[in-house]
């Protein structure tokens, strides 16, 4: 009985030891959470949120959400926010830049007046503050972003740790054929897509070619020194690239399994990305009858700053931290419609260890926000008008 017994306990510890060296080796894969993969892009009930996700709730049929967090709602009225392909890690500092390839970014919801940011956590609580970050939209292109320009107006993208090209490169799309085939080139050239030069009219501030057609494929012309190679590229990636960052703190809760994140009165439409969890697109109650609902509209500006810098780089408007040295609106009242002047602020450098082009065709700006009517537009920079300025 005794040795029976021995018998069994040896099987089942060669079993257990069996079971923790292919997992070890790879050979067994763990199921793991994967927002993109395991979590259901829109749901009807509450029941379904997943643990530390962002949510956006819109109901057309009512503002108020409380029946909806009690019992299922007829329709999906609550809408993931996705994380996309991003290029940064937790140390890095590159560029912020989010992909979204094929048709995916068809996934990211859109909150209008009178819906809600929900947050789903069962340990976490955002009492230190919630992070965001504000994206440009520059529409569909190859999956490159960042290019950097130098004297002669050719554009090229670095490994600089001789990792690869992943601050530059979308893994997600095939434009990773340069990862995988370059993987210890210091810099690659794109002088042509489609026999068009890649030149300073033909790339976006956030780096990336412009003018493409979706879903295009392209011939690009890369150069590894001086030797040229021809790769297919498809213009499938919707890409995104960071032009200011914000924190906030209002919060409530719901008596229910998430809480609500307010939304600033001063946000101006565009396309954020909290916590660095998920993102939404946020249109203004000025522009809803400006957006056609669709993945892109390139009729609404979605890039107009919020905050402002003077011609010196000084800061003189945040309305996150209070900051308002505006001269002719000491309110610092500032609107959230696609009207005003076109004024323009600066990215967050703490963002960016590249040089990213300026001065560059993008998406037309719009008249920027009200209260800004003292400022003239000279490129990149907000200079002071003294003749519309108040004593």
């Amino acid at each position: 009985m005794k040795k029976k017994k021995l018998y069994f306990f040896l099987i089942v510890f060669g079993i257990v030891v069996f079971i923790i060296i292919m997992i070890a080796a790879g050979g067994i894969a763990l199921e793991t959470f994967s927002q993109n993969d395991e979590t259901k892009s829109a749901t009807s009930t509450v029941d379904d949120l997943m643990d530390n996700c962002y949510y956006i709730w819109h109901n057309p049929k009512t503002n108020d959400i409380t029946k909806n967090l009690t019992q299922p709602a007829k329709t999906d009225v609550f809408k993931l926010c996705p994380s996309g392909t991003v290029n940064w890690g937790k140390d890095s500092l590159v560029t912020h830049t989010i992909w979204f390839t094929g048709n995916k970014d068809k996934n990211i919801p859109t909150l209008y007046a009178g819906d809600k940011l929900l947050y789903v956590s069962s340990n976490n609580v955002p009492y230190d503050g919630i992070e965001w970050e504000r994206f440009s939209d520059y529409g569909y292109t190859i999956g490159v972003a960042n290019m950097i320009g130098d004297e002669s107006g050719h554009y090229h993208i670095s490994n600089e740790n001789g990792k690869g090209f992943d601050g530059y490169v979308c893994s997600d799309s095939d434009a990773n054929q340069l990862n995988e085939n370059f993987s210890t080139v210091s810099n690659l050239f794109l002088d042509k897509i489609g026999g068009i030069k890649i030149r300073e009219n033909e790339v976006s501030k956030g780096g990336t070619a412009s003018n493409l057609v979706k879903n295009k494929e392209y011939i690009c012309e890369w150069y590894t020194g001086t030797i040229y190679q021809d790769f297919k590229m498809t213009a499938n990636v919707h890409t995104f690239g960071f032009l200011e960052s914000f924190t906030t703190y209002d919060y409530e809760f719901l008596h229910s399994n998430c809480i609500e994140i307010a939304i600033p009165s001063w946000f101006k439409t565009g396309y954020y990305y909290v916590d660095g969890i998920g993102m939404f697109r946020y249109v203004s109650k000025g522009d809803e009858s400006l957006y056609n609902g669709k993945e892109f509209d390139d009729k609404v500006n979605w890039n107009d700053p919020i905050i402002l810098y003077d011609e010196n780089d000084n800061l003189i408007y945040d309305p996150s931290t209070g900051v308002d040295k505006r001269n002719g609106d000491e309110n610092g009242n500032v609107s959230t419609e696609n009207s005003g002047n076109n004024t323009k602020g600066k990215e967050d450098i703490d963002h960016t260890d590249y040089d990213i082009p300026e001065d560059q065709n993008d998406i037309p700006e719009d008249e920027g926000d009200a209260g800004a009517d003292g400022y003239d537009d000279f490129g990149n920079e907000t200079i002071i008008n003294d003749e519309n300025t108040v004593d």
